[in-house]
């Protein structure tokens, strides 16, 4: 192959890997085949700099959002209606978080989806605690939380989801029998 047809081949490998249009890994293989081995793949100019550095808040205020809801429920006198914005607000964020880390193909995308999952449990059963305060409601929207999980574990593929599903489902079943 002619050396400038190299080149344009090679610099278009350059260009999927920095726009992460191709996985990593792929764009070091091509580039290992069309440079025979010459070219250093192990050096990464990051196309975006600040993604590592955005994903890392991120995490990091989602990871906030768990304890900072249990707190606004239990240790606040704020009103309910405050703390149902609160929470929707919580939610949102929660669920932005999810749609960046998917978008940006990140294994911390589940990091998202258990925030996401136990801040609906807290609030939902906090709701039903406040408003009906029946403990059958309470027990329905236990159940209801864990098949939603073993629903979406199964949806998504999710083997955690499935297991934290099950275990809640069995745990509740423990409750209410024993």
């Amino acid at each position: 192959m002619e050396e400038t047809r190299k080149r344009v081949i090679v610099n278009e490998i350059h260009y999927w890997k920095n726009h992460q249009l191709l996985p990593k890994e792929y764009c070091d293989f091509l580039l290992a085949l069309y440079t025979e081995g010459e070219e250093d793949v192990s050096s990464d100019k990051k196309a975006f700099p600040y993604r590592s550095w955005f994903t890392f808040v991120c995490i990091m205020i989602l990871l906030s959002l768990l304890p900072s809801s249990f707190l606004v429920i239990y240790f606040t006198e704020i009103s309910m209606l405050m703390q149902t914005g609160l929470h929707l607000i919580f939610l949102t964020f929660t669920a932005f978080g999810y749609w960046y880390l998917k978008k940006a193909n990140s294994i911390y995308v589940h990091i998202a989806i258990i925030v996401f999952l136990l801040i609906l449990f807290i609030f939902s059963v906090y709701i039903v605690q406040m408003k009906a305060q029946q403990m059958v409601l309470l027990h329905i929207t236990i159940l209801i939380n864990c098949i939603l999980w073993i629903f979406i574990g199964v949806w998504k593929k999710v083997f955690y989801l499935i297991a934290s599903g099950i275990i809640g489902f069995v745990m509740w079943l423990l409750f209410i029998f024993f």
